[in-house]
């Protein structure tokens, strides 16, 4: 994984790196974070509403110490006002309870907000991502104080989804703390971690809280990053981090996964546009790997699908086997070779690639990727559809016109 710009933190530095965040305001350019190789104890892959909310809303309901939560989609309904009953219990209980949150994605200052003021009355620290906002507050949600200019924010939405309690078990997927997520409408999954590699979910926490203004007592860091036991069995992992700038670790390290594969591929992704990627898996295909693409039947956004079923024709023709899940698949996820997984937020569109935060975890493990084969490939495969080229010539057209425009969506 090249550095680039951005700096390394090995993993026994974690907590010193944390000390520094806590010394004065945080530039946006701290927030790109380049981690070394560390491993987990544990890892559990957990897919759709009613198998991954009860174990996190479990974890979070036994939360010693902290309860951070990083979520683009957080919104009121079954399940977001169970997450957030739970979430003010803690607070109250004198857990410290931070949230950052996302304003297009969980929109807490107008459709959500008595939801958020709820939070907030418990005790819940609140920062949010303001994308689409040229002044921005310089302190977390319901605190007043002075603007400050948001210019090198624009655009840049926060499309992460982790939970970390107590600085021990760490949550990362693609599902927001939503309700169509835990109904049969959007398949998604989530993974459980435990060891070491919490600690590197944690620092890109903190990070992203300070440089919104949240505070951090620098007497809760050795809480926050505990001494983690890898276990007799250490699995290796790391987390990457897309900030944005120029250093995109996970979107170098899918174009990795894509052009090393030399046996098996498994893709799985709902916004497949970015003409790179597409080439990438057209190319495995062609040298002989055993492709499949699993994507939406049932896409949620009928532009990005559009662009998407362009480049239909031609992965049929390369080889790649395309699997339609009959529910809006969600998921996000990469299998290289039964070794590698990556999973977490990144989608194959231009903005998740090069623009916004995203945030996934690489493990290195044939037990882990067969544990994701049997509790999400395989069930998909049985229950999705093949994948068709576009007939006729307006929906040809159509799909061409918004190909053009993929960068843009």
């Amino acid at each position: 994984m090249g550095l680039g710009a951005a700096l390394a933190v090995p993993n026994d530095r974690l907590r010193a790196q944390a000390e520094l965040l806590l010394d004065g305001p945080v530039a946006r350019d701290a927030l790109a974070l380049a981690f070394s190789e560390s491993s987990a104890q544990s890892v559990e892959v957990l897919v759709d509403g009613p198998a991954f909310y009860p174990p996190m809303l479990d974890d979070i309901a036994s939360a010693e110490s902290s309860i951070h939560v990083n979520q683009f989609g957080f919104r009121p309904g079954r399940v977001g006002d169970g997450f957030a009953e739970v979430l003010a219990r803690k607070a109250q209980e004198g857990v410290s309870v931070r949230l950052v949150v996302d304003r297009q994605g969980s929109d807490p200052e107008r459709s959500a907000r008595e939801h958020y003021e709820r939070l907030r009355a418990a005790g819940v620290e609140i920062c949010v991502v303001r994308a689409t906002k040229a002044r921005v507050p310089t302190g977390p949600l319901g605190t007043g104080g002075l603007m400050r200019w948001n210019l090198a924010g624009l655009g840049h939405i926060d499309h992460r989804k982790v939970v970390i309690v107590d600085g021990r078990i760490g949550w990362i997927g693609g599902a927001g703390i939503e309700d169509h997520f835990n109904d049969g409408r959007f398949h998604d999954l989530f993974l459980r971690l435990t060891g070491p590699v919490v600690s590197q979910l944690q620092l890109v926490f903190l990070a992203s809280f300070r440089w919104l203004g949240g505070t951090v007592p620098a007497g809760e860091l050795g809480a926050l990053f505990p001494t983690q036991d890898a276990g007799p069995e250490p699995i290796p992992a790391v987390v990457l981090h897309n900030a944005p700038g120029r250093y995109r670790p996970i979107t170098q390290a899918i174009a990795r996964l894509l052009e090393t594969a030399r046996e098996t591929l498994d893709v799985v992704n709902p916004y497949v546009t970015d003409r790179g990627m597409i080439r990438r898996i057209e190319a495995a295909a062609r040298r002989g790997v055993r492709v499949r693409l699993f994507v939406p039947g049932d896409p949620n956004n009928w532009a990005c699908a559009a662009a998407q079923q362009f480049h239909h024709a031609g992965l049929l023709d390369a080889g790649v086997r395309i699997l339609e899940h009959p529910a809006m698949l969600h998921a996000k996820a990469f299998v290289r070779d039964g070794e590698e997984l990556l999973a977490g937020t990144c989608n194959l569109e231009a903005w998740s690639l090069k623009r916004f935060f995203e945030i996934d975890v690489l493990i290195r493990s044939a037990a882990v990727a067969a544990q994701f084969d049997e509790r999400f490939s395989t069930p998909a495969e049985e229950a999705s559809s093949p994948g068709q080229p576009l007939t006729g010539v307006k929906r040809r057209a159509r799909a061409a016109a918004f190909a053009a425009l993929s960068p843009l969506l």
